[in-house]
């Protein structure tokens, strides 16, 4: 008898573990921001992404402005890696940064 290990988000979807993303190819895409700067970026509704911080700032995401800390549903440390599902009909993820010359990368995992 053997037993299974994986993850899920909050809404029982199995996802992959953070820190090991398999992107699907030419989804990559680079997000920059300063702090607390507004920003937005077009995802694909119903997908899952991985986001890394790479240079000096963590960010913070959600599906409305995350100018105020109710809206922030996600947020990823500095030199660390999250996992983003984007819910059916949302076509928009908000996001900033915590401190100026933030950057990121953000990898679609599944269509």
């Amino acid at each position: 008898m053997s037993s299974e290990v994986y993850l899920s988000d909050n809404a029982g979807n199995r996802v992959p573990p953070a820190g090991s993303p398999d992107p699907i190819q030419g989804t990559g895409q680079l997000l920059q921001a300063d702090q607390n700067e507004a920003k937005s970026v077009t995802v694909i509704a119903g997908a899952t992404y991985a986001f890394t911080s790479t240079r000096n700032a963590s960010f913070h995401f959600g599906l409305a402005a995350v100018a105020t800390a109710a809206n922030v549903a996600w947020a990823c440390g500095m030199y660390d890696t999250i996992t983003i599902v984007i819910p059916a009909g949302e076509t928009t993820l908000h996001y900033s940064a915590g401190t100026n010359n933030g950057n990121g990368y953000l990898r679609r995992l599944t269509a």
